[in-house]
């Protein structure tokens, strides 16, 4: 085992697989049955992120469609957005992407219309595209090998796994498919559907920050988390939540935060 240093505070121990496997193992025979396991899925699961790459094939293909627009709109006119006035769906989705690298759109709204942007889309369609998305970007190349072990593990003892992320559902359902989780084990940012198309508004809570604990006490009322794993500031709530918490490839925001979260462990990837 050895340590990750933090500017100014106390080291993270940095732990393989194998030592994080222990811990578990430890805290499932305090816990027992009824105990779960909870992800964030991108940056965790897989290197990179897969509703970026998803929202950035969307404005290659210039595929926004007009009922995104009005709440486009909304949503640029709210937070000081500047757009053509005369811009459609693919002109709005742009400029708040913009606005959102220049750190002028909040994380949380931003990853909510990336999800709701697909607006007048039917499933099927979406589906599709997200297929033909994580085959391009080579999803099952990125999902990380350090993690397969402890999914094993939980498949072995019959440990559920849940995965959090405020990514939009399409893409996450079908990136964690390859991984063995089922659909209803998947809490992510969800558009409403309206007459067999998406709307442009979520039908369900926003998957970020507090609201991931949030999710997951809808989906997995006991809330008896044995280990959470997580690579972003907006995960802290999640990992708090756990005996075991992990930082996947943690975000400089994430070790930032590691002392308000207890037992923090490293896995060394």
């Amino acid at each position: 085992m050895t340590a990750a240093k933090l500017d100014g505070g106390a080291p993270i121990p940095r732990e393989s697989t194998g030592d994080i496997l222990r811990r578990i193992e430890a805290a499932h025979g305090v816990l027992g049955a009824g105990a779960a396991l909870a992800f964030d899925a991108d940056g965790t699961l897989w290197d990179g992120d897969v509703g970026f790459d998803l929202f950035d094939a969307l404005l290659a293909a210039r595929a926004a469609r007009p009922e995104a627009e009005a709440a486009l709109r909304r949503e640029a006119e709210a937070f000081g957005v500047a757009f053509d006035g005369g811009g459609g769906a693919h002109e709005l989705a742009s400029a708040l992407h913009a606005a959102f690298l220049a750190e002028r759109y909040p994380e949380d709204r931003a990853f909510a219309m990336m999800a709701w942007v697909f607006a007048g889309w039917r499933e099927d369609e979406l589906a599709a595209f997200v297929d033909r998305v994580l085959e391009e970007k080579n999803h099952a190349g990125r999902i990380r090998p350090a993690l397969l072990p402890i999914l094993d593990w939980a498949r072995s003892r019959g440990v559920p796994v849940y995965v959090v992320s405020a990514s939009p559902r399409a893409v996450v359902e079908r990136g964690v498919a390859r991984l063995g989780i089922a659909p209803e084990r998947v809490a992510a940012m969800t558009p409403a559907v309206r007459g067999g198309r998406l709307a442009a508004e979520l039908g369900a809570p926003a998957t970020y920050g507090e609201g991931k604990i949030r999710a997951l006490e809808r989906i997995f009322p006991e809330l008896a988390v044995l280990a959470a794993f997580g690579d972003s500031a907006y995960d802290a709530a999640l990992l708090r939540t756990a005996r075991v918490p992990v930082a996947v490839a943690p975000s400089p925001k994430l070790l930032a935060l590691a002392g308000s979260i207890p037992g923090l462990v490293l896995l060394a990837t």
